[in-house]
């Protein structure tokens, strides 16, 4: 008898388990780029109506919220997380300039286009997509920091699986464990815009291609109901499909849209709940409206709210529930060992100050990411990215440096042209190649070609003596000829072909990321003749051998409309009579300028000053003043002197920014310029002191600095600018 009371107790015991048990809930987040910010405001009501998840699949943008709240943080931590974010910054693969090593800093001194054809194993190849998704990476490594060492996703706080798409068959792939920043990013590797994300011996893309919206995989993760977050716009008007843009982003909506439509009749109205976001005209790349998109999610969830609360519990429950999301959290505090992975063709020992920075210590991520993100502004690396596992109760810090598929060598266009509508216009078409990685020590072999009325070769071998380049010797080959216009007061009286042929050694140093010191002897010969006008100053065909030398500390946001940083160039050019020279004299010339921004505002202070110290120097070395920037309002380099000083104050006010890889700025600027140049041809123009200013509108655009300008001279005479790029 007692055995059938218990037995019947037990019954009871269980039947009451069964009947009290909550249903275990999925929840769907559907891709669309910025539109899926809406998943937060989703998130925030389930919150506020204790709705507990108990699994998470996502797609694109869907996995990315989706991954960040399977880790752990709340719906407020998401918010905070994708809206204070600079989208803009992360869509730029390219670390802040300040970041590059001197080299890079100073090739971009001579603007090429904002991409490059690389050259691998005798082919050329391009590039996988606009953005690599450096930046995108270590984002999303941040965004997941209490998830480090999980091997599967369902040991995260809350299972999850990331959608995407396998480029070589088409099939969908779920990604269910790995590292899970990996997963977010394969899920939401737009084609064309994302490069494919190669890994595990796969390419992947977008999984919104496959299955935009996975009622299924949610299905299949063992849950009795489902939360289908699916996004809706406005559709797009006919003046935006007439662009290529906009046609592209068209075709991808109507794939998502089939797949979409699919996954809608897999739900189950009687059990599952359909949450619509109305986006209206947000865009999937209006990811600076992320709060806008928030609120719609927001709207959308309580439009259901009274679906949503069935799913609620209570605050006790709650609050079990989301203790227990703390626990699972794994956020790593120290490092035992660091390891690099991935290399090829570059030297190890290019890393090692990262392990010997972070190996034994406690983790530092802000440290991190400007460490890899250093390293990946040499232009050589696909990505520099970390993860951390765990082995034999050991925290493992994981560099994959995964280099440039379509690499060492990279070919880069560059256009320049410039007009001052006094005579002086000038243009140029720029290839430059370089060829990285040469030997164990770093070497390069650095050529460029411009065609135009300003023809200029130049091919350098640079052989640095360790991989932290602090020594180096470098030498090279220069050719060119440039045009130089004589004028007599205001009037130009005459136009020389200036050629000049230079083969040197230079042997030099850098001092960390912000400056590098050359010091080199050279050979060369100058011939200046007349093209056309009156000979005004003589005809000559100079021997120029000597040395030279220069400083470069550069530490500014840009080569082109810099916003912030400093800039310093000193240079030394002596033509010896002892070493050969015809002529000897020393020429010393510094530059240097500093740029402050606050707001969209930005004032530069340019100084620049030169001297011969009493040599006399031929016309063609003597220092130029004249031209945008340079006194405006004047000519193109019409004035020339053995000595001068110069001074500026230029205002810019940001207008817009661009979208990376486009570029970064529109501005309007002004400017006020003074000047004097001393021993001066006195036939030609009087020693005296000059001043111009200037009105102008400026782009920071991917095929280089742009100006329009209007230039007023200390005489009352104007005269307009237009310039791209550097002839």
């Amino acid at each position: 008898m007692k055995f059938v009371i218990l037995a019947l107790c037990l019954i009871a015991a269980f039947t009451a388990t069964d009947a009290d048990a909550r249903p275990r809930i999925g929840l769907v987040l559907a891709g669309g780029g910025a539109k899926g910010s809406a998943h937060i405001g989703v998130l925030k009501v389930l919150e506020e109506l204790r709705v507990p998840i108990d699994a998470i699949a996502g797609t694109s943008m869907g996995a990315l919220v989706g991954g960040g709240y399977a880790s752990g943080l709340n719906a407020a931590e998401m918010d905070e997380a994708v809206t204070s974010v600079d989208w803009n910054q992360l869509f730029d693969d390219d670390p802040p300039r300040a970041e590059w090593p001197m080299r890079r800093k100073e090739e971009s001194l001579r603007p090429t286009f904002g991409f490059a054809i690389g050259r691998r194993d005798g082919e050329f190849r391009l590039p996988k997509g606009a953005i690599s998704g450096q930046e995108v990476l270590l984002y999303l490594s941040q965004l997941t920091n209490g998830a480090e060492g999980v091997a599967h996703f369902d040991q995260l706080p809350i299972p999850f699986r990331a959608v995407a798409t396998d480029l070589e068959t088409g099939e969908m792939v779920v990604i269910d464990q790995g590292p899970l920043p990996l997963a977010m990013r394969a899920s939401m590797a737009v084609p064309g815009v994302f490069a494919p994300l190669e890994t595990d011996d796969r390419i992947y893309v977008d999984g919104g291609l496959v299955r935009n919206l996975p009622v299924d995989i949610a299905r299949e993760m063992g849950v009795d109901r489902l939360i289908v977050v699916k996004l809706d716009s406005t559709p797009p008007s006919r003046e935006q499909l007439s662009t290529v843009l906009g046609s592209f982003g068209q075709m991808i909506n109507f794939v998502f849209a089939q797949n979409e439509a699919r996954s809608l009749a897999e739900i189950d109205p009687r059990r599952d709940i359909l949450v619509r976001p109305q986006l209206g005209d947000i865009t999937p790349g209006d990811f600076d409206r992320g709060p806008e998109a928030i609120a719609t999610g927001v709207e959308a969830a309580r439009q259901v709210s009274d679906q949503l609360a069935g799913l609620g519990v209570s605050p006790a429950e709650y609050a079990d529930w989301r203790a227990s999301i703390e626990r699972r959290r794994q956020p790593i505090e120290h490092i035992d060992e660091v390891r690099v992975v991935g290399l090829e063709r570059v030297n190890p020992d290019l890393f090692e100050p990262v392990v010997e920075r972070h190996q034994g210590q406690p983790l530092d991520r802000s440290q991190l990411k400007s460490d890899l993100n250093r390293l990946y502004g040499r232009g050589e690396f696909e990505r520099v990215n970390y993860r951390i596992e765990r082995e034999d109760g050991r925290n493992l810090l994981i560099v994959d440096a995964v280099e440039k598929a379509w690499g060492p060598g990279y070919l880069n266009f560059g256009l320049g042209l410039t007009n001052d509508f006094e005579g002086d216009s000038r243009f140029g078409l720029r290839a430059t190649y370089r060829q990285t990685w040469i030997n164990a020590l770093g070497g390069e072999w650095l050529s460029s070609i411009n065609l135009g009325n300003e023809p200029h070769l130049f091919s350098e071998f640079y052989q640095p003596f360790d991989t932290a380049r602090t020594a180096f010797v470098a030498p090279y080959i220069d050719l060119g000829k440039v045009p130089l216009s004589v004028f007599q007061g205001n009037d130009r009286v005459a136009r020389y072909d200036i050629a000049r042929y230079r083969v040197g050694l230079d042997f030099g140093t850098t001092f960390g990321r912000f400056a590098e010191l050359r010091v080199g002897l050279l050979a060369g010969q100058v011939d200046a003749n007349v093209d056309t006008g009156s000979s005004q100053v003589p005809e000559v065909q100079n021997t120029e051998t000597g040395i030279r030398g220069r400083l470069l500390y550069d530490t500014r946001d840009s080569g082109g409309l810099a916003r912030s940083g400093s800039y310093i160039k000193a240079d030394l050019l002596a033509p010896l009579e002892s070493l050969g020279a015809d002529v000897q004299y020393f020429r010393t010339e510094i530059l240097a300028g500093k740029a402050i921004s606050g707001g969209p505002n930005t004032l530069t202070l340019n100084l620049r000053g030169g001297s011969a110290f009493g040599d006399e120097m031929p016309y063609y070395d003597q220092f130029p003043l004249g031209g945008f920037l340079k006194l405006s309002g004047y000519a193109n380099e019409q004035f020339r002197g053995n000595k001068y000083a110069f001074g500026s104050l230029v205002y810019q006010h940001q207008l817009a920014t661009l979208t990376p890889p486009l570029g970064k700025g529109l501005y309007l600027g002004a400017s006020l310029e003074a000047g004097r140049l001393w021993e001066v041809d006195e036939k030609l123009s009087p020693e005296e002191t000059r001043y111009g200013s200037s009105l102008f509108f400026g782009a920071d655009t991917w095929l280089g600095p742009f100006y329009f300008g209007l230039g007023l001279s200390g005489d009352g005479d104007t005269t307009g600018y237009v310039i791209l790029g550097k002839p």
